[in-house]
């Protein structure tokens, strides 16, 4: 008799009372309505890299590409961009797991090109006489992926300590 009573929670003469509630708070107080899936997945890793680059034509010339994408299209990105610039004139100087790809390259961009480099695309050109190098620009970068996750860091302890006087 007990197991007839619980009732399958997928069968369309289920009524869940908590949901139609949240429902109609939510109407009421113009929240929007929850998403029914994650727009992301958390386990995929996103990465950010460094190419350095060697113009044959050019040896003076410094060039560095700069890549972002997720773990499991890492291994394509990679020879896409040895395909375009040549296998035997680069290698990989810089890679890391970051919170943000996309960001972390707008910083990197932004960065440089306040520096008056030339910046078009996902390439990176020191101008003549420059004194970088690529120990530089790994630093140089290293920095400002240490400055993102300090900005992270800071913004999850505001809201921490937030939400901690809040519900004391």
């Amino acid at each position: 008799m007990t197991t007839n009573a619980v009732k399958d929670k997928n069968s369309e003469t289920d009524y869940d009372l908590e949901e139609e509630i949240d429902n109609h708070l939510r109407r009421i107080f113009y929240m929007k309505p929850k998403n029914d899936s994650a727009k992301c997945n958390p386990y995929v890793v996103e990465f950010f890299g460094v190419l350095s680059l060697k113009d044959l034509r050019a040896p003076d010339r410094k060039l560095w590409v700069i890549y972002n994408c997720k773990q499991p299209e890492l291994d394509k990105t990679v020879d896409e961009i040895h395909q375009k610039y040549g296998k035997k004139n680069m290698f990989d100087l810089y890679r890391t797991p970051v919170f943000s790809g996309p960001a972390l390259r707008a910083n990197v961009k932004k960065h440089f090109s306040e520096l008056k480099w030339f910046t078009k695309g996902n390439l990176l050109e020191a101008p003549p006489k420059s004194h970088f190098n690529d120990e530089r620009v790994v630093k140089t970068i290293t920095d400002l992926h240490h400055l993102e996750q300090q900005r992270l860091y800071n913004y999850v302890m505001v809201k921490n300590n937030w939400f901690r006087q809040y519900y004391s």
